[in-house]
Order: structure tokens, then sequence, then C-alpha cells
């Protein structure tokens, strides 16, 4: 009985290629902002290199008691099509990923943990992109020692595809 969710399993991991709708033999470099529940807004870059099907994230956060650094790292189980008319291209996503924080202010916090991003990407010209997230996160605190440290972040970015 075991052996069905095994097979199941292998078939989807198998057939993951034939959903990824953006390009793995480009860059992608672009401008993401966003901000949580936890914590306040943030401008980075987007980053996705070719043959490596890693969505890369670096944020920074400067406030004036606040500096805060973090990278995000996702890659895209389900990358599929909603809408696809001339002209006009709708996907949705949903990954696996993972983050890394620190920050300086009064203290010293490092956080590390998973992620979950879902979203919606509009590619309105062959190389251009527009994309928005949800990403709820799980994970620990360090110094303080906290666990758990969760967030659902929202991010918005565009992209160019080189």
């Amino acid at each position: 009985m075991k052996k069905i969710p095994i097979i199941l399993c292998i078939l989807l991991a198998v057939s993951m290629p034939a959903f990824a709708d953006h390009p793995t033999d480009q860059m992608g470099l672009g401008l993401v902002g966003g901000g949580g529940v936890a914590g306040n807004g943030d401008l980075g870059l987007s980053l996705k290199l070719p043959g490596l099907p890693v969505f890369w994230g670096i944020h920074v956060n400067l406030n004036s008691s606040v500096i805060s650094l973090g990278a995000t790292g996702d890659f895209y189980i389900y990358d599929q099509n909603l809408v696809t008319q001339e002209g006009f291209n709708l996907d949705w996503f949903l990954g696996l990923g993972a983050y890394a924080s620190l920050s300086l202010g009064s203290g010293m916090h490092v956080g590390v943990g998973a992620r979950v991003p879902v979203g919606l990407s509009f590619h309105f010209m062959e190389q251009f992109e527009f994309w928005i997230d949800a990403a709820p996160s799980l994970g620990i605190g360090i110094n303080p020692l906290q666990f758990p440290e969760w967030n659902v972040a929202g991010e918005a970015g565009i992209r160019i595809w080189l």
C-alpha cells in the first residue's frame, strides 16, 4: 500500500519541468519590494541565474532605528499558465524556499527558516515580468533564541529576462 504514494511522488518530481513557465536558460534580474506582518517594508534585488532553478532575493530595510538585511531562495514546484492569449500571459506559482535575516539596532537578531511562496506572474512583454506573492514562513530566531518565528511576507516585483 505504501508503493502508491511513492510512485505518485516520483511521477510528480519527474513531471515538474513540464510545468515550468519561466525561462530556464536565461537570467532574470529585477527589483522587489515587500513587507510582512512581523516587520516593516523593504526593497531588494531579484535574481534568477540560467540553469539554476532557484529564484533569489536580497532585501534591505533601512529606517531610523534598525538596519535589516535578508536573503531568500525559492524553488518553484508549480509554475503554470492561468490565461494565455496573444500578448497576454498570466501564470501562478507555488514554491518551497528558505530565508535568512540579520537585523542590527539596539541589539542584533539573526533568523533562519523555511517559506512557501505562492503568487501570480504577469508577462506583459516577452522579456518583462511583473509578479506578486505571499510567502508564509516558519523559522528560528537566534540571539535571543526564539521558536517558532513566523511571518507572512508580501512581495511585488518586476523582472527583465536577459
